[in-house]
């Protein structure tokens, strides 16, 4: 794997701008340690709390709660982690997030996606690559998965070459494509790929970008889980 440029830890850091820190960055903030509360306080505390229970009239209870998730789960489907229109399973350590309203408009602006809406991203970070799969979904019905590609594809800057190809994602029918891009960090071509079903809610397109060529090859196996495990919720 190719040694990281500063440029490249520029580029890492602003990647997951969408999905916030991570989670211990809240450990680190502040110049001094706090004292623990002592434990009756804490206890007492606790105790003032208002519970959320299932059908207590809260916002969880209202909105519905989403599924805890379980390393090596699925995602997809309604209650799910990551909400779209289909399901798949994770590799194991890679972390899913979901993405609101708000997140899916600055997704698209970000990465240059306006036919799309960001629905999830699967960071490989805590698997020890530096990657993710990403989630797309358009509610068109009318896009069969090759020209939801194409589309997807098109809206890609600096593309240097790609291969589209009819594939099956698990039973459904869907299509591929494996194309490169001119890295922005490093002189070897960047490839990506991505595969598209066409569900009764509209298009589904799952993305796998890494830093470079050695990464890429590495969360392969990710990807091809998420294909292969692909159904209907």
């Amino acid at each position: 794997m190719h040694k990281l440029t500063s440029g490249a830890v520029a580029a890492v850091v602003s990647i997951g701008l969408l999905t916030g820190c991570s989670s211990g960055a809240g450990k680190s903030g502040g110049t001094a340690e706090e004292s623990p509360a002592p434990a009756s306080a804490k206890a007492a505390n606790e105790s003032e709390k208002p519970k959320d229970k299932a059908g207590s009239g809260g916002a969880a209870g209202k909105q519905g709660k989403k599924a805890e998730w379980k390393d090596g789960g699925r995602v997809g489907g309604a209650g799910a982690v990551c909400e779209f229109p289909m399901s798949f399973e994770v590799a194991k350590a890679w972390q899913p997030k979901g993405v609101d309203a708000e997140g899916a408009v600055f997704l698209s602006k970000w990465l240059g996606h306006p036919s799309f809406k960001g629905a999830c991203e699967i960071d490989a970070k805590p698997a020890g690559m530096i990657g993710y799969i990403r989630v797309w979904t358009s509610e068109r019905t009318d896009m069969s998965p090759r020209q939801a590609l194409e589309t997807f594809v098109a809206e890609e800057k600096n593309v240097t070459s790609k291969e589209f190809s009819d594939t099956k994602a698990g039973d459904l029918p869907a299509a591929e494509v494996v194309y490169e891009r001119k890295s922005p960090l490093f002189d070897e071509p960047q490839p990506e790929q991505a595969f598209a079903v066409t569900t009764p809610k509209g298009v589904t397109v799952v993305h796998l970008g890494g830093l470079e060529s050695g990464e890429h090859k590495e969360m392969l196996p990710a990807y091809e889980l998420a294909r292969k495990t692909t159904k209907l919720p």
